[in-house]
This record gives C-alpha cells, structure tokens and sequence, in this order.
C-alpha cells in the first residue's frame, strides 16, 4: 500500500454508503484546509476507510499515529461498523507523506475519546468514563497487555464529558482532565510517574474517581477537573477544578500546564487555561448562573489566558524545529466547532500570561479537527472528524502539517537538540547511565539555553539530586520561568519560599514559592498578597494557607481577624474544604462588611442546602444584597433552598430559574418596603426589567426624588425607558432646573431623543447651560437632529473659544472635527494626548449613551448593556486591562483580536457576505453576532464558505465618534484613578 489515491478514495466512500444513511463526501469533495501561514502546509495523510470518526491521536518517537477511531459516539440504528471503538496505528514507511501501513492496535473499549503515547512505551487511552494503558509486548503492532488504572462511578451515560486528555510530566506523572459529568456527583478511583488526565463535568450527573488502593475522589455538582496519577494508577490526586470540558491539556517546556476548556455552558466563549496547583476556574454545571464563572466573575476563582474558537479538542505547546523558528515556544489549539487552528503567543502577564493570536490554519464546514499531536520530525499531525454531523458517519481524516521548507537540526537525542522530545530522550538516557551521565546532567544546568537548563532541572530533580550548591544558581537564573520551575519542583528544604516572595521580581516566581509555603511565620506573608490585585497571586497565597492552617485554625482567623482580604480567603478555604458549615461562622459572614465574603456565605449556604437560613436570606435581601452579583446570589441561593433545581435539566442555562423561582416578585415587594437600604434599591431597580409591573412610573417618579444619588440615577434611568409624555416633561423639568446636580440633570438628557422634534429646542437651549457637564450631554444628545440654518447658525456661535464644545458641536454639524489626533499606530502619541483630568461619570453616561460608542450594545458591565464581546469584570473596581492596552484596544481593535471573538465572514452561494461573532450552530444553521449585537443565521447548505477574519466587529473608527476629552472620560470610567478627577460610583 503506498498511500490513497482518489480511486481508492471514492471506492472508500462508495463501501462507506452500506455502513450508514448519510452520504459520505467523494473524493473529490475532500478540501484540504487551507494554511494561512505561507511557510507551512496542510497535506492529507490518511482518510476513510483507513481511519473513520477520530476523537483524539497521538504519535510515538517512532512517528507512528495512533488514532481513536469511534464507533459508538451517538450511534445511528442503522449503523453497521464494527461494534466497539478501535485504536488505530497508521505509518508512513515510504516517506511520501501518506499513511501506508495501517492497522487496528487495539478494539474492544466504548466511548473512547483520547489517546497518549509515553516514551516507557505504554499507550494511554481515556473512555469517558476509564482511563487504562495498553502494551505491544511483541512489537507486531498489535496490543497485548491492558491495564486499568482510573475508573469513574457514576450514573451519567453521555458520551463524553468525562475522561479525556492527557499530559505526562518528567516525574512519572500522568495528567488528566474531567468534564462535568452532566451534572451527576462522580467518584475517581486510583503505578508510579506522573499522568496528568483531564475530566469534563459528566453532563452533570456526580462522580467518584476510583483508583488504585481505593483511593476515592468525588467529582460533584458537575465540575470537571484535572488530576494526576503515577503512571501505573497509584496516588491519584486531584489538581484544579471548575471545567465544563477540559478537552486537553499539554506543559510547555519549563512545565507550566494549560487546557483548552470546551463549551462552557452555553457561555461562550471556551477558554484557554493556565492550571495552577489548587486553582478553582469556576464552571459547576448542576449550579445557578451566579455561582458559575467563566472568566472569575465570583470570588476566589480564576480567570481564562485567552478565549478559544468554539470546542477546542487540543492544544500543544510546540517546541521543535520543523516549523519556522518563530512557532518554537508558541501554544497551539484545534478549533472543532470554527474549523481552525489557532496559534496563541505567550507573554507573562502578572503570575500568569496574556497572548497574542492568529489563525494558522482554516477549513471550511467539514473540517471538524479533534486533536492534534506532534511527530518527532516535529510535525504536527492533526485528527479530523471530518463531518458537522455529532453521530456516527464513516468519515474520518488525519491531516499532517509542516514546514514548506524545513530546516530541520541532526536528531541525535542530543541533550540540546531544538526538539523537545529529543532532549527529554537524552536527558533519560543520561539518567540511565548513573554518574556519568548525571555528572552531565549538572554540567548542562549552566548551559546557555534555558530549554537544556529546563530538562537538567526536570531529569536531576526527578531521581533527587539536586543539592543546595546546585540550586542556588537556578534560583536566582535570568530567565524567570528557570526560577518559577525551580522554586515549584525543588526539594522544599532547598529553597526559602519567603525570601523568593520578598525578593524575586517575577510575579509567577513569587506566586509558585506561595503556593509551597507551610511555615506559620511567613502568615503576614501570606496576608499581604491576598491584597494583591492579579488573582492568581492572591490564589497563590490562599494556597499557601491550606498548607499552613487546618480548618479549625482558618474558622478562628475568620472570626478574629479584621482584615476583609483575610477573612474572604478563610470562608473560600473552609467552603472548598467541604467540611460540614460551621453556623456561627455563616451568621458572621452573612454580616460581614466585605461584599465579598457575603457572597461566598450565601453560595456556600445554597450550595449544602443549609435550609435552617432560608428565612435569614429573606431578611438580609433588603440590606445586604448592595451588589448586582449579591442581589442574584441571595436570589439564586433562597431558589435552591426552594426546591428549584428539582426545575433543572441538561438543557436548562442562563437565568432560567428566576422565573421559576419568582425572584422578580420577590425583590419588587422590597421597593415597598421603608427599611431596604438605597444600596439594595439601586440594584433591584438595575435587576428588573424596565417595563416591569413594579416599575410604575409614579413608583419610579418617587425613587426619582429619593436623597440618595445612586438611587435618583437609576430611577432617571428607568424613568427613560417609559418614553411617555409625562416622562419627557419630567425629564426636561429636571434637566432645567439649575438647582438639581448636573450629573443627573446630564442623566435626564439622554432621555430626549433629538430624533424627536420637539426635542430639539430644549437640547439646544440646554446646550448654553453654564454647567460644562449639562452642556455637554446636551450637544452630545444632540448628535443626528434635523436642525435649521438658524440652529446651525446658533451652533457655530456657540463652539467658538471651547475646544470641547467646538468638538461636539462639529460632530453634530457633521462636520470634520478640529481636534488633531494621533494616528493609529502612535500609542505613545495617544497615551501623552489622553493624559490630563477626566470625569469617570461622563465616561459612564458616554458608555451607555444611545448616541455615544455603542459599546454598551457589545459588553456588558456593572449589570449593564449586552454580553455579546468580552464582559467588563471590574475587580477591586477596575476592568482586567491597564490603561495602555485599553487604549490600544479602542484605537486598533483588530491589532490584538480575543479569538474567542474572532470575527468570521460568511460568504452565501447567492453572493451575500456578512461578518461577525460566533453565536451558536446546529445541523441547519449558522449564527453570528454582527457588530449592531444582532443576531443573523444562515442555512449551512447556502453557505459557500466561513473564514476567519481579521478585522474585528469593533469599529474600527471608535475613535473618530469621540472627542479627546470623551476618551479621556471613557478611560477614567473602565479604570477608576486612572487621570480621574472622581471615583464613578454614584
């Protein structure tokens, strides 16, 4: 056999047409995905029969693939393949690029979605619910030997979202990965080394993993996690939690692991991951919306590095040198659901990382890759499920891709070979040489090249030689992820954590020698970096706590300590801990002045059904629900208590249970109520609807003239909404009256809209209004009237000698702006003409503005606007970028696209074109998000083609629609302090 040729092909869909009902693609339909990259190419290595319905792939250092071939994934009737899943080992042993000697290496396994070579030369396989290890013992090709080595009990029958990737460490170690398990409870039952496995959330149902010596792991409410074994099984462990579908998972070369995390949850976008020991990524299927977090919206979770395309099913880390040089040291991930392969540049970002993407490679609907591998020549070997269709189909397809011209190195395992692969090789078989070879190993931890550094550290570390003289060096080594691998897999009594805290400028540094503190003397330590604002350092120091206290010690620090940070890091340590809840210590915390501390009390007692506090969150909601997310919490959490998840099913999302539960009566009869605090009653008045029965508008006209701001601002807000004629006469008493504050004056002017007529004399006459802010709003409102000659007239008086008014005042002429700007490309242009006093306020009342940005109409923030691009979290009151990036956000916002945002561009067969966000698809459909916020879909069968895009749906031109000093405004209110003249609380 000496590859496929298109006879053969066509044979093969022909005999693929008997083994289901639908219609394969012939030969000649087969297109291979196109590279985007002009330095690499896409070639088609093997395709059905050979290879059918692929879920994962792996490749040995002998560059043989092995593939799970599916055949019991949504299993048609009529469906007559082979009745259980195969491993499939394909060779290219002509050298032409196509598999020539192919063969079933194993059969007999269901549900099978992964595989994993390990240089010890056992094959690693994960069923959704069994993670198990094969052996050719003969080397025929054939496997001989199984063992098994994790189980999951549980009650859930999806075919995945249960076991899947794996990743293996230089210690032994396996790592893996659960889903949710469908929301069902699981228990994880558990040889020596290191397997590192993921788990998907079991599509809710509970779990126990099982592994050797009965070690017993629940896997509860739908939660998928990562775990770590030995190579045989044994000491099985868990390492981080809170995934929907940890599809894979991969370590770079100084071993820091990430995952691609799919779907989760109908909450796009899917995620990828920096895993931390202990780190909670916050998705729990079997939950309500406010206890699920994607991105850390709730506390004490941890916030994705990057969005992915829709379904990522793999992610490496590439470190080789069959790829252009600038690939090496670069993360990249399979996209099942965008037909893609996008490639994410790492850089350090506090203690974890920020990236840049671009798509490499893209195909069109029937791309579907599902993993992806690396062979040793460097290669990347790509499975393809080859079909939309979620059931069996007979399709299948393995794409190799490489380098149009390589320059490939001498692979002589050499220990500094550019290959990784290689130099673990070498650095194995240095180990197995004894002292000559480890002599070697110490030399090379002095070598220039932080990779040869790396796999020393790993191999010395791994049989335990290293020393003090030998560490000392690495600990203080100029490349900072040296030290970070040093400070986490060194001998504890090697390094001095709480030096390398206090020392160390690396935040990844300090945050791995946190997480490995137990001394009770380094407690202030640990104290002060909860302060810190990156959440993976303040994880690291909660860590370093569960090392540290026992739960009886952190319910005492809860009690005494005066410090929010401390407390808050204490009730998610004891809540994580799922010990039984201490009921004196939940009647502090619900008391407790930190808002967040409330929230985790009120997710706590939801969560354990403590209904003894039913009637206690009742009573509270009126004074203690001050946030958005608090009001939802203490909503979501009495549901529960209720009975409202008996509502719940697989299908249930989003905020279903609010109307199954009442909540909205439930907060309306609080407007009545004299003693809800004006907090609580800002935030009912965001929760409900603007034309909900409550909102009356003589309820809202009361609210209107209440003596706290916030409250009168939203109730102006509301009020705006009603669009009656007693409402707009409110609004113009309001926004005349020089006595009421400007700012909500300046609120009760967005409410009159210029495209009305009789609106337009009022604005204009509030345009003179000696207040700057009243003024402003008013010629920002103004923006799109029908004006007369003598109303332009008046305009152009009006601007001369104001820079900011002449601004707004061109902008409604339609006129060109005689403001200068810098250009696009010149930040540090931008960022010298941003500086200066800003009103975050105006900001705000710009962000939401009907005639401003529109950005509210894309994101959403402080319970506002539409979650369509990337939310605005804001934690410790500021949204996760700094001010420079933010920027370059606004004036370039397709330099730098989030790529789970990565605009697509949908070409019909008739000739129609339309460009936007990913929103959902289904057998019929495609639909994307345009950049209005609206949703458009098309018929799969009328589509000519899908391909990513590269200009983002933000507008390009966002800062042409402002003026400086509105940029300027719209800054201090994303970023509070920053240039600010104000904080923006109402």
């Amino acid at each position: 056999m000496t590859g496929l040729s298109p006879a053969r092909l066509l044979i093969s869909s022909l005999l693929f047409s008997a083994v289901c009902s639908l219609s394969p693609l012939a030969a000649a339909e087969i297109k291979t995905p196109r590279s985007l990259d002009p330095r690499i190419k896409i070639e088609l290595f093997a395709a059905e029969p050979d290879v059918v319905t692929v879920t994962g792939l792996s490749v040995d250092q002998r560059g043989r693939v092995f593939v799970v071939e599916n055949h019991t994934h949504f299993r048609p009737e009529n469906y007559e393949g082979p009745k259980t899943d195969r491993i499939r080992l394909l060779e290219d042993t002509t050298g032409d690029g196509r598999a020539d000697r192919i063969q079933t290496f194993y059969e007999g396994s269901t549900e099978t979605m992964n595989v994993a070579a390990h240089p010890n030369g056992w094959i690693y396989v994960a069923t959704r619910s069994s993670i198990f290890r094969l052996r050719d013992k003969d080397d025929d090709g054939k496997a001989d030997l199984r063992q098994n080595l994790v189980q999951l009990e549980t009650t859930a029958t999806y075919p995945h979202n249960g076991f899947s990737g794996f990743a293996f460490d230089f210690f032994n170690n396996i790592y893996f990965a659960m889903g949710e398990n469908e929301g069902a409870d699981a228990e994880l039952v558990g040889d020596f080394g290191n397997i590192y496995f993921t788990l998907g959330q079991n599509y809710g149902d509970d779990a126990i993993l099982i592994g050797k010596g009965s070690v017993r792991i629940p896997a509860l409410r739908g939660e998928g996690g990562v775990f770590r074994c030995r190579t045989d099984g044994s000491r099985l462990e868990r390492i981080a939690t809170g995934f929907w579908n940890p599809f894979h998972l991969c370590f770079d070369f100084y071993g820091r692991m990430f995952v691609g995390d799919n779907d989760p949850g109908n909450r796009p976008p899917c995620r990828l991951l920096t895993i931390v020991q202990g780190g909670d990524y916050g998705y729990r299927r079997r939950t309500l919306e406010p206890f699920i977090a994607v991105n850390a919206e709730t506390p004490g979770t941890l916030p994705m590095t990057s969005s992915t395309g829709e379904s990522p099913t793999g992610v490496i880390s590439y470190e080789s040198d069959q790829l252009p040089a600038d690939y090496r040291g670069d993360l990249l991930v399979a996209s099942w659901g965008e037909h893609r392969i996008d490639r994410y540049h790492l850089t350090p970002d506090g203690a974890s990382f920020k990236t840049t993407t671009q798509p490499v490679i893209a195909g069109e609907e029937h791309f579907r890759p599902a993993g992806i591998a690396v062979g040793p020549d460097g290669s990347l070997y790509v499975g393809d499920w080859a079909d939309r269709s979620y059931p069996l189909h007979g399709k299948g397809r393995i794409w190799k891709i490489s380098a149009v011209k390589p320059e490939l190195s001498p692979r002589n395992n050499a220990l500094t070979s550019p290959d990784w692969q290689q130099r673990q090789n070498a650095a194995r078989a240095l180990l197995a040489q004894k002292k000559p070879g480890i002599d070697k190993l110490k030399t090379a931890l002095s070598n220039d090249d932080p990779r040869v550094r790396a796999v020393a550290l790993n191999a010395l570390a791994s049989v335990n030689k290293m020393n003090s003289e030998l560490a000392a060096p690495l600990l203080t080594d100029k490349e900072p992820g040296i030290r970070e691998q040093a400070v986490t897999i060194l001998p504890a009594e090697l390094v001095d954590f709480a030096k390398v805290v206090q020392e160390d400028q690396s935040p990844a540094v300090q945050a791995a020698a946190l997480r490995r503190i137990t001394n009770k003397q380094d407690l202030p330590l640990l104290f002060d970096r909860l302060h810190s604002s990156d959440p993976f350092m303040q994880q690291a120091a909660r860590e370093g706590l569960r090392q540290t206290l026992s739960n009886p010690e952190l319910t005492k620090l809860f009690s005494s300590n005066d410090d929010p940070a401390v407390r808050l890091a204490a009730i998610l340590l004891l809540k994580e801990s799922n010990t039984s809840a201490d009921e004196s210590l939940l009647q502090q915390a619900l008391k407790d002045t930190n808002p967040a501390v409330r929230f985790v009390a009120v997710e706590w007692i939801g969560r354990d059904q403590l209904k003894q506090f039913r009637e206690t969150l009742v009573s509270d909601l009126a004074s203690q629900a001050t946030t958005p997310d608090l009001l939802k919490a203490y909503l979501a959490s009495i549901a529960q208590l209720d009975g409202v998840m008996k509502e719940w099913t697989r299908g249930t999302t989003g905020d279903w249970w609010v109307t199954k539960s009442q909540a909205q009566q439930l907060v309306a009869r609080l407007l009545d109520l004299p003693d809800t605090s004006p907090e609580v009653l800002k935030q009912i008045l965001l929760f409900l609807p603007a034309k909900h029965p409550a909102l009356s508008e003589k309820k809202l006209t009361a609210l209107a003239k209440s003596a706290n701001p916030g409250v009168r601002t939203e109730a102006i807000r509301s009020l705006r909404e009603l669009k009656t004629k007693t409402v707009r006469q409110q609004l113009l008493q309001l926004a005349a009256d020089a006595k009421a504050d400007t700012n909500l004056r300046a609120e009760a002017i967005i409410g009159l809209d210029s495209a009305q007529p009789e609106n337009v004399k009022p604005l204009l006459q509030l345009a003179t209004d000696p207040s700057p802010v009243v003024a402003n709003e008013a010629l920002r409102t103004l923006r799109g009237a029908q004006l007369t000659q003598a109303q332009r007239t008046a305009l152009k008086q009006l601007a001369a000698n104001n820079d900011e008014k002449n601004a707004l005042v061109h902008r409604v002429l339609n006129q060109n702006s005689t403001q200068t700007k810098p250009a696009r490309d010149e930040l540090s242009a931008w960022m010298q003409t941003l500086a200066g006093p800003a009103d975050p306020r105006a900001g705000q009342r710009l962000f939401f503005h009907p005639q401003g940005p529109g950005c509210f109409r894309c994101h959403q923030i402080d319970g506002r606007g539409q979650q369509v691009g990337p939310g605005l979290i804001r934690t410790n009151g500021r949204i996760a970028l700094n001010r420079e990036r933010l920027v370059e956000a606004i004036i370039d916002p397709s330099k730098d696209i989030d790529p789970g945002f990565l605009p697509l561009t949908i070409v019909t067969i008739d000739g129609q074109t339309a460009s936007g966000i990913y929103h959902k698809h289904n057998n019929k459909e495609r639909s994307i998000y345009d950049s209005n916020g609206k949703i458009r879909s098309f018929k799969i069968d009328e589509i000519e083609e899908m391909v990513p895009s590269k200009t983002s749906i933000m507008p390009n031109g966002l800062v042409d629609q402002m003026t400086l000093q509105e940029f300027r405004d719209l800054i201090a209110y994303l970023l509070p302090g920053s240039n600010s003249e104000e904080s923006p609380s109402d």
